[in-house]
């Protein structure tokens, strides 16, 4: 075997070359970024002030904070400099003609927060709420919104109290700052409420693939929030809730609104016709009233009701800060009593009952009134009839059988008058007033403005 010599001088030379030729390389991690991850924070600060001092106008946005309670609340905004805001809003009390401050700066991400108050903070202060139910809550707004993405002209942000809910801000122009607001406001209170002069009946007709289905609509204009719940049996949706953003032509929805792959959300008013509709692709949704019933109305087995509660109460007489009847009945009511307490010397009408409904020759009308501090009572008796119309719902009329000729009748006879009517009744059960006994409205045929709320016992 041949054996190899090594030279011991040429390898140390090859040695000191290799390490002097390692130092040359350059072996520093290689930056991903042109800048500093500090430089870019500072960019992206510099180009979020920029973009939004950039609108000539300011901007605009409205912001949905719980769409499953809670409706939609717009928002004009102008950055005037680096640190102030002027804002306007159909919501809560704006001025705008103060100045707030606010602030860019890095969280999370970077975030936008109004760091003094302006009318946004009304939206998150738990101590202003719409109604009992959400007291402590609010309204469930934020003042700091995170920083999201650009889509075109829009920049989009996260509310930072809930970061599933995205924040649009679109550029506004010079006619939203002199009627936006002012218009969305008399959409929400004027337009989209139940007129009290109008059909007690005010429904949603979903027209799609040739089949119609209703659904009832009950709007709370203190949380912009409207339950939707299907009347028609076959409904494939039940329940189609949303809340709501006035617009000046009408009112956008959230969550929208999605049938058969066509999405809904936009819902324009039509003056002529009072009524709101959405159409898309062939779906139709239409907000109207109805002086005709076209649908069934919640059963109650008026003179068999199963609990055996054949007496009724006015409501309004016990309980008038809960009453449910409707704004027309309230007034021909209180009209009532004050033409009562007008031609009877100052007598006052205390309580207004119907007795002994299962029976069909002893039923009667009691009104109790006060005379001098003590209590009286007036009956009328009456029978009464029951049809159904061509929809199935029943027809319950009540005729006087025997008039009673009193000196009191005539400051009670404009309430025989409406109980005693020729078009008779549509009855509709309403909440249960406790756990054994029911709520229920009385409607007029020919007057469906009028809905008389009472419960039985």
């Amino acid at each position: 075997m041949k054996k190899i010599k090594i030279n011991t001088c040429q390898l140390i030379v090859a040695l000191c070359l290799f390490v002097l030729s390692s130092c040359d390389e350059n072996n520093d991690p290689e930056l991903l970024f042109e800048d500093t991850p500090t430089v870019r924070i500072e960019k992206s600060i510099a180009e979020l002030k920029t973009a939004l001092q950039g609108s000539e106008n300011g901007w605009k946005t409205t912001y949905f904070t719980d769409d499953s309670e809670l409706g939609g609340f717009t928002f004009l905004f102008d950055f005037i400099s680096d640190s102030e805001v002027i804002m306007d809003s159909d919501f809560g009390t704006p001025d705008v003609s103060a100045t707030s401050l606010y602030d860019i700066t890095l969280g999370s991400t970077v975030k936008l927060t109004f760091t003094t108050k302006n009318v946004i903070h009304q939206l998150s202060d738990s101590n202003n709420f719409p109604d009992d139910d959400l007291r402590g809550q609010g309204y469930k707004g934020s003042f700091e919104f995170l920083y999201f993405k650009t889509e075109g002209d829009d920049i989009l942000f996260k509310s930072n109290r809930d970061r599933d809910i995205i924040i649009r801000f679109s550029k506004a122009s010079k006619e939203d700052w002199t009627s936006l607001t002012s218009l969305n406001k008399t959409m929400l209170e004027t337009n989209i409420p139940k007129n009290p002069l109008k059909s007690v009946f005010r429904n949603i007709t979903l027209e799609s693939g040739g089949k119609t289905t209703l659904y009832g609509f009950s709007f709370n204009e203190a949380r912009r929030f409207a339950t939707v719940t299907a009347i028609s049996k076959d409904a494939v949706k039940t329940d189609l809730s949303f809340g709501i953003a006035p617009k000046p032509t009408g009112f956008v929805v959230s969550p929208a609104i999605e049938i058969e792959n066509v999405v809904l959300e936009e819902f324009i008013y039509n003056l002529d016709d009072d009524e709101f509709v959405a159409e898309v692709d062939g779906v139709k949704i239409t907000l109207s009233y109805a002086d005709e019933l076209s649908f069934l109305l919640p059963f109650y087995d008026f003179g068999n009701e199963s609990r055996g509660n054949n007496n009724m109460r006015l409501y309004r007489t016990n309980l008038p800060n809960s009453d449910l009847s409707s704004e027309n009945f309230i007034n021909f009511y209180k009209e009532w009593e004050a033409h009562f307490t007008a031609t009877q010397s100052g007598r006052t009408v205390t309580r207004v009952y119907l007795y002994n409904l299962e029976t069909v020759d002893n039923s009667f009308v009691q009104v109790r009134y006060l005379s001098s501090g003590r209590s009286f009572s007036l009956n009328f008796k009456f029978t009464y009839t029951v049809t159904e119309n061509a929809t199935g719902n029943k027809i319950y009329k009540l005729t006087e059988t025997v008039p009673v000729n009193t000196t009191r009748r005539a400051g009670i006879l404009p309430l025989l008058d409406f109980l005693f009517r020729d078009s008779g009744f549509y009855v509709q059960k309403m909440v249960d007033f406790n756990a054994n006994q029911n709520t229920l409205g009385i409607i007029p045929v020919d007057d469906t403005t009028m809905l008389a709320q009472w419960y039985d016992f």
